[in-house]
């Protein structure tokens, strides 16, 4: 994709996209509602144009050819069966206009029905099948047409917790079967950092940042990113430089305590306004170093979850800080609590919300 932008009367949805996807990769477009995550797989797919750009598939410019001519196989939120056809009749429509060989349509059914463990129900109406059963379907009528691509737009915001799970390991299963490249839309960051190999953050039409999930889960290029993946999400703190040398920043921050972190933060002067970004598990709830800085705060809070507990706290400025702690700890809502940062475990954004990256000798 290259310069790729959208209106709408008059209206920018997407703003000079670039974005190149590898073959064989799995891309995982990620974003808040609204941010024109789905209007561009719908312009790779070809059901909507473009205002400005270009589109290449195998090096081939794409932005006139007719979406049943690019190769590409399209799975959406809404199952879009048909009600009075079996398991097996949906699977193959595509293939039956196409007017493609009885047998050939035979053996590519069952091919996808035994990738997709949908061999007992092809007899089966979409009624008689759960929700799940169903997001399957959906994708074995994609996998019988073997598609250069795969575009999947939010197939499982319909599905309840339990089965967004199960589908969501059998696509990673599915995806190591069919070593193909798929591109995947949705605004949830759990599925985004467990099925990509690349993330591409989208907010308000623009590109945030494109990297693996770790690479923006620990450095993310902006507030924006930081925030919206992880959950819970980074908490953020205000603070001010108080010096700065060749070899450390020391950072005052406005709910108190004192932060020194190693190396110089080009273009920052003593006085400027800075934001600190640290992640819930990365807090210190037991004795801390002297290099920790230290926050105190009343748990308003407290989740229990069994294997961890997660304690929100209010601290003096009234800023809440999300705090995440192994499931054995004890802490009830009013209780006073302590945490420690890491000098080595923050971010730091500065005025313009971009992340600061120290310059060290």
């Amino acid at each position: 994709m290259r310069g790729i932008s959208k209106s709408f009367s008059g209206i920018d949805v997407l703003k000079d996209i670039d974005l190149a996807v590898r073959d064989r990769e799995f891309v995982v477009l990620v974003g808040p509602s609204g941010c024109g995550k789905s209007t561009l797989l719908r312009i790779m797919a070809g059901l909507e144009d473009m205002s400005e750009g270009d589109l290449l598939i195998d090096g081939l410019r794409m932005n006139d050819v007719p979406a049943a001519q690019r190769g590409l196989a399209m799975v959406f939120q809404s199952y879009a069966l048909y009600p009075h056809m079996t398991v097996a009749e949906n699977m193959s429509v595509g293939l039956r206009i196409a007017g493609t060989p009885k047998d050939v349509i035979a053996a590519k059914v069952g091919e996808a029905a035994r990738i997709l463990q949908l061999e007992t129900l092809l007899d089966r109406l979409p009624k008689q099948l759960s929700g799940g059963q169903r997001q399957r379907v959906a994708i074995g009528r994609a996998i019988v047409r073997k598609p250069k691509v795969f575009l999947f737009d939010e197939p499982l915001s319909n599905l309840d917790a339990a089965l967004r799970l199960q589908m969501r390991l059998e696509l990673a299963r599915l995806r190591r079967q069919l070593d193909a490249t798929m591109i995947y839309v949705t605004h949830d960051q759990v599925e985004a950092m467990t099925l990509a190999d690349k993330i591409v953050v989208m907010n308000a039409g623009r590109i945030e940042q494109t990297g693996s999930p770790l690479e923006l889960y620990n450095h993310p290029r902006n507030l924006f990113v930081a925030g919206f993946l992880g959950s819970p999400k980074m908490n953020f703190l205000a603070g001010k430089v108080r010096s700065r040398t060749a070899n450390r920043t020391v950072i005052d921050l406005t709910v108190g305590g004192t932060l020194a972190v190693a190396g110089a933060l080009p273009g920052l002067s003593a006085g400027d306004k800075i934001t600190l970004g640290i992640r819930p598990e990365n807090l210190a709830t037991g004795p801390a170093p002297k290099s920790y800085a230290s926050i105190t705060g009343k748990a308003l809070v407290v989740e229990r979850l069994g294997s961890e507990t997660i304690a929100y706290l209010g601290l003096a400025d009234g800023t809440q800080l999300t705090v995440k702690m192994n499931g054995g700890v004890t802490v009830n809502p009013g209780d006073d609590m302590s945490a420690g940062l890491a000098p080595e475990a923050v971010t730091l954004f500065g005025p313009d919300g971009l992340a600061l990256r120290p310059a060290r000798d």
